[in-house]
């Protein structure tokens, strides 16, 4: 009788963990019962997302875990007696909303904030509990460089009560404002989102001398020096809303480019046809960058539960953080020819790139362990992509997402990261 071989893509699907069984491995092996939130002072703990990327890109239990294990070398174990404030929240005091406020941003306590959200989550149930708080942290999404969105909502996507408790916390914890501030309406009519227009206002920030000096002047003195935190965050802070830190005129100018423009319809959809597009368009693959796609995919998985005037404030803030960080990386190398305008056909240059199972094959084979970022870029392009969107009134076509989703991937598979150890060159 004829034995029929098992490929490792079988082996993979076979022992490919459900959903609810990747939340019971969180929770009991993954979680910050286990792991602190943060490391290394500011380094935020990105376990969940690249738990939930290779869950979501086919990995098995297998590669998983053994990614876990090594992954969780880096970070900051909890210790034997660390308490579970998830599951014994009914016999805490809890925090009360003044105190909580008192605590925003200010990146300490994060165990009493875990409580507080817990609280409410048990109370008024997962969506609840964001309905009510997300409209109070929105506006701090930049805060530990975008990760505090990027935990809720990776949180949010695999599903469980402490997990999005883990990511509200988390949020408030490392809450940095980008309120935005009263402006007077345009004279002119709004803009449109087009890639030209969106070309432009990139061209206008990533040029500006004034911004570049600003952020050059302020993160050499106090108290921006003093922060301890890495440079990019420094640099953000700068951009930022935060009366002590900030230059008032560099985060109104920033402003005023993005009020020049219509969000009314605006959705996560817009946000990651434009962050995708601009990251295929430099001619590296931007570590800074990425991380506006992912955020803009985890803000797309919250948006529905905002109200209309909310979801458009939280996408303002949010391209407001994406230009800000753009300004930081100082990347300036964008290609001539857009990318979605080739010379030749473009269903051609698709059809040339390899398939999305191509892709999650190449991503999941690479050797060693890879920056987890790298999974967490292929899982979002890949989701983007295959996404059902009105396509009537969206940034891109579909054939043109899809062309710029998969060279997202591919070049986040191939190609290593721009070094960012240090601070770029001017």
């Amino acid at each position: 009788m004829a034995i029929t071989p098992v490929s490792d893509a079988d082996i993979a699907v076979q022992t490919k963990l459900s959903a609810e069984q990747v939340r019971q491995t969180l929770t009991r092996e993954y979680s910050t019962l286990r792991f602190r939130i943060e490391y290394g002072n500011y380094l935020s703990n990105h376990l969940l997302h690249a738990v939930v990327a290779l869950h979501d890109l086919g990995a098995n239990e297998q590669k998983i875990a053994d990614y876990a294990a090594h992954y969780t070398q880096k970070l900051e174990a909890e210790g034997p007696d660390h308490e579970d404030v998830v599951e014994h929240v009914e016999a805490l005091d809890i925090l009360s909303d003044e105190e909580a406020r008192a605590l925003l941003g200010k990146r300490q306590q994060y165990d009493a904030l875990l409580a507080y959200y817990a609280h409410d989550v048990k109370k008024l149930g997962v969506d609840g509990a964001v309905r009510k708080h997300l409209p109070n942290l929105f506006s701090g999404l930049a805060g530990a460089l975008l990760h505090g969105i990027i935990q809720l909502g990776y949180a949010y996507h695999i599903g469980g009560d402490r997990f999005v408790a883990e990511g509200l916390a988390y949020q408030h914890h490392c809450y940095l404002p980008f309120d935005e501030p009263k402006m007077a309406l345009p004279k002119e009519p709004l803009r449109q989102f087009t890639r030209q227009t969106v070309f432009e206002v990139v061209a206008a920030v990533t040029s500006n001398e004034f911004l570049r000096s600003e952020q050059d002047r302020l993160v050499a003195i106090s108290p921006v020096k003093d922060l301890d935190i890495g440079w990019i965050q420094r640099g953000v802070n700068v951009f930022s809303g935060h009366p002590e830190r900030n230059s008032p005129e560099a985060f109104a100018l920033i402003w005023n480019q993005i009020n020049e423009f219509d969000f009314s319809k605006f959705d996560g959809s817009y946000a990651l046809d434009i962050v995708m597009w601009l990251y295929v368009m430099l001619k590296h693959n931007d570590f800074i960058i990425l991380h506006a796609a992912t955020s803009a995919w985890s803000l797309q998985q919250l948006e529905h539960l905002l109200s209309p005037s909310d979801k458009a404030k939280a996408w303002r803030v949010w391209l407001h953080v994406a230009l800000s960080a753009l300004v930081t990386s100082r990347s300036r190398d964008f290609r001539e020819e857009d990318v979605c305008s080739p010379s030749g056909d473009l269903e051609a240059c698709l059809a040339a790139l390899p398939s999305w199972s191509q892709l999650r094959e190449k991503a999941l084979a690479l050797p060693g362990f890879p920056d987890e970022h790298v999974y967490k870029m292929v899982q979002v392009a890949e989701d983007h992509a295959h996404a059902n969107y009105d396509n009537a009134n969206s940034f891109l076509s579909p054939t043109e997402r899809d062309f710029v989703a998969r060279t997202a991937a591919l070049t986040v598979i191939t190609t290593p990261f721009k070094p960012y150890s240090q601070k770029p060159p001017k």
